[in-house]
């Protein structure tokens, strides 16, 4: 039976990034991670603004060549409309091969005083600070859960918990000799059966990710659906490139969930990064969450006080997230109403933009914040909607339900949950505020 400070299931971004707050602030950690390599890992990519200072408070140098430096967004409506620029109001984005960042953040690790990476697997935990691995059992302070979206740390102590919650797929692509509309910006093409987000991760590699709705054909047919519902939403070379990977069949699939970040523990265990909740991949902020946990982790002077932090500073990313999947994907009269009013603010207030962007980027958490934003785009959709010429007032009064329904939607427990398991749950429970 071994002793350490801290233990650390998971070797990904969360976990090295968990060790190396821990070790600055004096603990002598290890870390257990089985796998060697990460190539072909289909995972975050993105990292935002936030995250990227994170890491580099961290002391994990993201300057070279091997790290993208990305200034936003472009978002392309389709059907003719230019383009909309969505600018980080400060700092960049970073984006990565995920294997890459990952073999990055264990090198800095393994030459870090204090810190032991271990290839080893996690079995059982207890609250009580013991850790069962496939090497015999250690006694720690700490158990920092970073195993990701199917955390045994999390199974360990929270055994009857509900199970994440399935929205969509997500299809990874990596296209090679093409290039983006405008570098160093990601970009997001809608007008398909969900959004296409388009990012550079090398020299000569964009990576390509669909949002697939779930009823997607089988694996005989999901070529054929694919190109049909996205390649005529892309520009020429990103169209062309993705209908060779399609046929040559190198696809990557990744299952969209969504389990509420608001359980990061219990005892003497931490949970970071997907292993304490996850949403939605279109907004992703994923990664940055991760981090911005390992960072809290380790600045904080127990377990306790970290999950209290994290608790109250994951509500806004969370609802963030939700409601930019909920807004670009769905396609009843509220929603597309809430589009319409999302995107004029985009084009037309600068403020605005830089607010939402400043949201969806996780420099700014604060409620007020959201609730600010959120107010004016439904106050928008809501007086477009009465001036809309030609609606009757059944429609009228539909569309407006639904907004009120989106209202609630977004301020209750519900938030992030289908329309209709939310609706469900609110006739239920009633919303919760």
């Amino acid at each position: 039976m071994k002793v350490a400070d801290a233990v650390v299931a998971g070797g990904g971004p969360a976990g090295c990034a968990a060790a190396l707050a821990l070790v600055r602030n004096g603990a002598h950690v290890r870390l257990l991670e089985p796998r060697a390599d990460r190539r072909g890992h289909f995972s975050g990519e993105w990292l935002h603004p936030a995250g990227a200072a994170a890491l580099e408070r961290l002391g994990v140098n993201l300057d070279g060549p091997r790290f993208i430096r990305n200034g936003g967004f472009f978002l392309h409506p389709g059907d003719g409309e230019t383009p909309i620029e969505l600018s980080y109001g400060a700092g960049t984005a970073v984006t990565a091969p995920h294997h890459l960042l990952v073999g990055h953040l264990q090198a800095l690790l393994r030459d870090t005083a204090g810190a032991v990476l271990l290839r080893r697997r996690v079995l059982g935990v207890s609250e009580k600070g013991e850790v069962v691995s496939d090497a015999g059992r250690i006694v720690t302070g700490l158990i920092v859960g970073a195993d990701g979206r199917s955390s045994a740390v999390r199974r360990a102590i929270c055994p009857d918990a509900d199970p994440p919650v399935t929205l969509s797929h997500t299809a990874g692509l990596v296209l090679r000799g093409v290039g983006l509309p405008a570098e160093h910006r990601g970009h997001i093409f809608l007008g398909g059966p969900g959004p296409a987000l388009a990012y550079r991760i090398g020299d000569d590699e964009v990576r390509l990710c669909l949002d697939v709705p779930l009823g997607r054909p089988g694996p005989a047919r999901v070529g054929a659906y694919l190109e049909r519902g996205y390649a005529p939403h892309l520009p020429g070379d990103l169209a062309r490139s993705f209908r060779g990977q399609l046929r040559e069949g190198n696809i990557q699939w990744s299952a969209s969930r969504f389990l509420r970040r608001d359980f990061f523990g219990r005892g003497r265990v931490a949970l970071v990064g997907d292993a304490a909740g996850h949403g939605h991949p279109l907004a992703a902020q994923g990664l940055t969450c991760a981090l911005l946990d390992a960072e809290c982790l380790g600045a904080h002077a127990g377990p306790a006080d970290y999950r209290r932090s994290r608790t109250l500073r994951s509500r806004t990313p969370e609802r963030v997230a939700a409601a930019v999947h909920r807004v670009l994907t769905g396609t009843d009269p509220a929603t597309l109403a809430l589009r319409r009013s999302l995107l004029g603010l985009w084009r037309t207030d600068p403020q605005g933009r830089t607010r939402t962007m400043r949201l969806l980027g996780l420099q700014d958490h604060r409620r007020s914040a959201l609730c600010r934003v959120v107010a004016g785009i439904a106050g928008d959709a809501v007086v477009s909607t009465l001036r809309s010429p030609g609606d009757d007032m059944l429609r009228l009064a539909s569309t407006i339900a639904g907004l009120t329904a989106w209202l609630l939607w977004m301020s209750g427990s519900h938030v992030g949950l289908p329309p209709r398991r939310s609706a469900r749950r609110v006739a239920l429970f009633g919303p919760h505020v």
